[in-house]
């Protein structure tokens, strides 16, 4: 008797964690329909930075921008921000770093900051209503942007020197 109960809950717990395997897979599959593509305009948003200052992605126009989401989690954002930093650092003429922190709060955000010595601009989605509005899925993911708005190349890997993001930069340089 208890051996035919176990059977039953295990069955039963297999059975929750296919139906919910097929139930991703199809959101998945559905939500990547309407995924940002290049060509597409960048979706304008207004975001606040480390210092409260509010960010909209339209006051930027006739600038490149680079756009990189990230979270102090992702061990593959943590490798990239360093390459991105110091490609900042060299100033692109025309093209604005904007990295866009998903989620986390802004002391752990600027924690992160401070101990990676970043100058480049940091915003935070909080809420995530731009991540998702992006459709950002994984991280990280750049989106670089020319001067009219574009979405000229989307990247879903890390950049892997400061060499690429440079590269990556004057693409979307006016």
């Amino acid at each position: 008797m208890k051996n035919r109960k176990l059977r039953l809950v295990v069955r039963t717990v297999i059975l929750i964690m296919i139906i919910a395997a097929v139930g991703y897979t199809l959101f998945q599959v559905l939500h990547s329909k309407d995924a940002l593509a290049e060509g597409d305009t960048a979706p304008d948003f207004a975001l606040k930075d480390l210092q409260g200052r509010t960010v909209h992605l339209k006051d930027l126009r006739g600038k490149g921008v680079m756009l990189n989401f990230w979270g102090s989690w992702c061990d593959p954002c943590k490798e990239e921000m360093p390459f991105i930093n110091e490609a900042y650092k060299k100033k692109v003429d025309g093209v604005e770093v904007l990295a866009v922190n998903i989620r986390e709060t802004k002391l752990v955000v600027q924690n992160f900051v401070d101990h990676n010595q970043l100058s480049f601009p940091v915003l935070l989605d909080t809420n995530g209503f731009v991540t998702d509005n992006y459709k950002v899925v994984p991280i990280p993911t750049t989106f670089l942007i020319d001067k009219n708005g574009k979405i000229v190349k989307i990247l879903t890997r890390p950049m892997a020197s400061v060499d690429e993001v440079l590269d990556n930069m004057k693409l979307i340089q006016p």
